[in-house]
């Protein structure tokens, strides 16, 4: 049960984050700027994008060596017994 709580809270979270990101995208090209302002603007936008999903990967990578541990764990736990 709480696997599938957990599984729905990550989907909302990342369909929350996919609207944040076409937001935003939606905005600067309608937004009155100049060539120059606007490609500045995206790759500043682009930048922190790279930057939060590769702390979004090392954080799911973190968790899945932790949960492969656990798993490692559990198995010998269940051999000795």
């Amino acid at each position: 049960m709480e696997e599938n709580n957990s599984s729905s809270v990550k989907a909302i979270t990342l369909l929350f984050i996919g609207g944040a990101v076409l937001g935003a995208v939606a905005g600067m090209l309608f937004a009155p700027k100049s060539g120059q302002e606007m490609r500045k603007e995206v790759k500043h936008y682009a930048m922190k994008v790279k930057k939060d999903v590769a702390n979004t990967a090392q954080r799911t990578k973190a968790g899945i060596e932790a949960a492969f541990e656990k798993g490692r764990a559990l198995l010998a736990e269940s051999k000795a017994a």
